[in-house]
């Protein structure tokens, strides 16, 4: 059963989640990107910075480097001057990071313990929500609607990935 966690963990964030935000960020304007949607609320890229980060963080748990995470982390939503493209592609890096790491669990080269389960889900969990908060934001300053369920990104194409 681990290993199934594992290999939907993996294929959610990879194979459903990223292609849901390559389409989401895909041409949009850097006003879009950056700007606050009310006063103190955080930008798409701010969010999708947050998300990195969050990825970032749980492979340095995940390898044991450093089991706790420093405070105040539920306020990172930085500002910046990166291209959607940029946010992108670091997006991309720091999910096949994160792929290397599950990949060494599935593999048996880490023991799976029960916090790391918990921390696992939490991170899927965190990123679905803070996805449906940018696919949200470019909707509504775009008024592009996605369909991602007649594009094929759903819980079938997701369940055809972990095999």
């Amino acid at each position: 059963m681990d290993s199934l966690f594992l290999r939907i963990s993996l294929h959610r964030m990879t194979d459903l989640y990223f292609p849901k935000l390559k389409e989401a960020l895909q041409g949009l304007s850097q006003e879009h990107l950056w700007q606050e949607p009310y006063p103190g609320g955080n930008s798409i890229g701010g969010i999708a910075l947050h998300v990195c980060e969050h990825i970032a963080r749980n492979c340095v748990r995940l390898e044991s480097k450093d089991p706790k995470l420093k405070p105040d982390f539920e306020k990172y939503f930085p500002i910046s001057e990166q291209t959607a493209d940029e946010l992108l592609m670091k997006f991309g890096q720091q999910l096949q990071q994160w792929d290397a790491v599950i990949s060494r669990y599935m593999d048996g080269e880490r023991l799976l313990e029960e916090e790391h389960i918990h921390q696992i889900y939490h991170l899927v969990e965190h990123t679905g929500y803070h996805l449906g908060q940018i696919i949200d934001r470019v909707q509504q300053a775009t008024g592009k609607k996605f369909n991602f369920v007649q594009k094929g990104l759903h819980e079938a194409y997701l369940r055809s990935k972990i095999g």
